[in-house]
C-alpha cells in the first residue's frame, strides 16, 4: 500500500479526525461496536472499539484486496485510551530472512512467549489515554536474531479508544512531534484577543528620563485684591496701635 509512497519522518495510517477514519481499514464487530465518540478528556473525536469477546471485534489494516502496507519506518506510535478491559493488538512483520513474524501485546498476559513465527508479550496501560511508542527493530532482533525490514499488517483488538496511529524513523520528543500527532496540539489564542491586543495602543517608554517641571498655579484676581485688602488692614491696625 504504502511501497510505492515517500516515507519520510512520519507516516500516519489511522486517525479519528476527517471524513473517512478507515479508508485503509477493515471492521470485524460481533457482539460490539466501531463508532467514532468525542472523548471528555482530550476534547476531541475519537474511534471507540469495543465487544464482549475480544477476538471477534477488531480493525485490520490494509484493507483487502491489498496484500501488505509495506512500511519500512520502524518505529510504531498509538495513542489510545485505557477502557479498563481486555485489549490487545497484532503487529505482523517482515524480516531480513523473508519470513513473517507476528508480534502480539495484551493486557491480559502476564509472562512473554516466543514461537517460530509469533511472540505474545504483556502490554501495561495506565488509567487514562496512552502515548505507546514500540522499536519493531529492536523487538525483531531480540527475539528472532534478524533485521526488521518492513511491516505487513496491522490489527487493533476490542476494546480501546483510538485517536491515532502513525509511524515514525525515529523517536521524538514532544516538541519536535507536529502539533497535529501530538496527544494535546498546542492551544491557539482566540482570534478577538489577538485582534484586542493588535488594536490596543501600547505605551512607548523613552530610553532616558525626561525631567518635568511642575507649572504654576493658576492665580484667580479676585483672590489677588482680597489678599492686599487683608494685607492693608493689617498694616492700618499696627500703625493704629503704635501711635497710641
Amino acid at each position: 500500500m504504502f511501497r510505492n509512497a515517500f516515507q519520510h519522518r512520519f507516516v500516519t495510517v489511522f486517525t479519528s479526525a476527517g471524513s473517512k477514519p478507515l479508508s485503509i481499514w477493515d471492521v470485524s464487530t460481533k457482539n460490539g461496536h466501531a463508532r467514532r465518540v468525542t472523548d471528555e478528556h482530550i476534547r476531541s473525536l475519537a474511534f471507540e472499539l469495543t465487544g464482549v469477546n475480544v477476538a471477534t471485534t477488531f480493525m485490520v489494516a490494509p484493507c483487502a484486496p491489498c496484500p501488505s502496507l509495506s512500511i519500512k519506518l520502524p518505529f510504531l506510535v498509538m495513542l489510545v485510551k485505557n477502557m479498563k478491559k481486555f485489549f490487545s493488538f497484532e503487529i505482523q512483520i517482515l524480516d531480513d530472512r523473508q519470513s513473517l513474524r507476528r508480534l502480539r501485546f495484551s493486557n491480559y498476559q502476564s509472562g512473554t512467549r516466543v514461537d517460530n513465527f509469533s511472540t505474545s508479550m504483556p502490554l501495561s496501560l495506565t488509567p487514562g489515554w496512552n502515548h505507546i511508542q514500540f522499536n519493531l527493530a529492536d523487538f525483531t532482533r531480540r527475539a528472532y536474531g534478524t533485521n526488521y525490514v518492513e511491516t505487513v499488517r496491522l490489527q487493533i483488538h476490542a476494546n480501546v479508544r483510538i485517536k491515532r496511529i502513525y509511524f515514525c524513523d525515529q523517536l521524538y520528543t514532544n516538541d519536535e512531534t507536529p502539533p497535529e500527532l501530538r496527544l494535546f496540539p498546542p492551544v491557539r489564542p482566540n482570534r478577538m484577543m489577538q485582534l484586542k491586543m493588535q488594536q490596543k495602543p501600547q505605551a512607548k517608554i523613552p530610553h532616558e528620563p525626561i525631567e518635568t517641571v511642575r507649572p504654576p498655579t493658576p492665580i484667580d484676581n479676585a483672590d489677588v485684591a482680597n489678599q492686599l485688602e487683608n494685607e492693608l488692614v493689617a498694616t492700618a491696625q499696627c500703625a493704629v496701635g503704635t501711635e497710641l
